[in-house]
């Protein structure tokens, strides 16, 4: 959660306090603050104000204690503002404190013997415009893995899908679930103000139960009418893609040449069966398209299962 407010005072543009933080039993941050130039800026982590970390996501429940914790991190902003500025200071660089980005995410399992790798590559196929990191894999010289893909659209939203298990690992946190995938989405600007409405997106709008039920609504909204489609429509040309392959090769081989012309297309095993079923379908001939994927199955040949399965429950887990 980022906050920002311009101020500006008469030869004072060039003012600068140095970051300081408010933090939490466990020692993570729950609020920062710091002036540069004339713009007050303060990060606000809504976990961190109630819980000692965030492996998991806040839900409604947890929300209501952050209306509890309003006036420790007023009182905090306040505080620094009041040390730094002296006798400039004024009550109403609270009140006009404006939200600039809200963060709602959801984290959950990879289904069967897909991974977080696995799915990311689906997001990275399915989206535009996205960015992917990779990393190597363990105890290998050439292979890799997605650990994030970044996808934005501009004014609306800022997507990130990442491995949130490795994330976890690499900062200390050994304990977390193998396989954890997280979605999260950065609301800002157009979106914010749709939202909220724009004289609602203060500090003490957002540090509330209300805020939440929003940011939970507005996620929502994102994954169905944006994510689902896009990955619907990818499902669709890769299928496609695919059965013109199945069709163009006449070597007896039909599938194995189109797994090895666009095994990247492949993000599911379902993807391929969909393609088979067509071009059964096509030939007039008895679907055989079950026994097929269980045969090349047995190939290993690092198709991943579950993957489809796995947005299907981030689908039905935001309502």
């Amino acid at each position: 959660m980022n906050l920002e407010y311009r101020i500006s005072f008469d030869g004072m543009d060039k003012l600068y306090f140095e970051k300081e933080a408010l933090k939490n039993n466990a020692g993570n941050t729950i609020a920062e603050i710091d002036i540069v130039g004339s713009k007050i800026r303060v990060y606000i982590n809504a976990v961190n104000c109630i819980r000692p970390n965030n492996v998991k996501p806040i839900g409604i429940v947890d929300a209501i204690k952050l209306e509890l914790v309003q006036p420790q991190v007023i009182a905090f902003i306040k505080g620094y503002l009041q040390k730094h500025l002296q006798n400039q200071y004024s009550d109403k660089f609270i009140d006009d404190l404006k939200v600039v980005s809200l963060e709602v995410n959801l984290t959950l399992p990879c289904v069967g013997g897909a991974t977080p790798s696995d799915v990311i590559h689906l997001m990275d196929m399915a989206l535009d415009r996205t960015v992917v990191f990779r990393k190597r894999k363990p105890d290998s010289k050439c292979g890799k893995v997605n650990t994030s893909c970044l996808y934005s659209k501009p004014k609306e939203y800022r997507l990130k899908i990442y491995d949130k298990t490795y994330e976890q690992h690499e900062k200390g946190n050994p304990l977390v679930e193998n396989n954890m995938l997280r979605i999260e989405c950065v609301l800002i600007d157009r979106r914010l103000s749709r939202a909220f409405g724009t004289d609602k997106r203060k500090l003490k709008d957002i540090l509330s139960k209300r805020a939440i039920e929003i940011m939970c609504v507005e996620y929502k909204k994102i994954f169905i009418e944006d994510i689902i489609p896009c990955v619907k429509e990818y499902l669709n040309n890769a299928r496609d893609t695919l059965f013109e392959s199945l069709l163009s090769s006449n070597t007896g081989k039909e599938i194995s040449d189109t797994i090895c012309r666009h095994r990247n297309l492949v993000a599911d095993w379902q993807i391929l069966r969909a393609a088979l079923r067509k071009w059964y379908c096509f030939k007039g001939v008895e679907d055989r398209s079950k026994q097929m994927i269980y045969k090349y199955r047995q190939k290993g040949l690092g198709i991943p299962d579950g993957v489809l399965q796995t947005i299907k429950n981030f689908h039905h887990a935001v309502g």
